[in-house]
């Protein structure tokens, strides 16, 4: 029969784990959106000359 093996396993130091970083919290100023609304409700470029020539070169008609 085979004996014991002779060497035992070293168990290794634990490491000590890092101090948990608590994340940076950053707060942004919004921009007023009543500029915003003013770009979203402005229809200007669609009288543009260069969008109406590409509109009619895409037209199926």
């Amino acid at each position: 029969m085979v004996s014991k093996w002779p060497f035992g396993k070293k168990n290794a130091p634990a490491e000590p784990k890092p101090a948990a970083k608590k994340a940076e919290v950053v707060e942004y100023e919004r921009k007023s959106e009543d500029k915003q609304k003013e770009l979203i409700e402005d229809k200007s470029h669609l009288k543009d000359k260069s969008f109406l020539d590409a509109m009619a070169l895409l037209d199926d008609d």
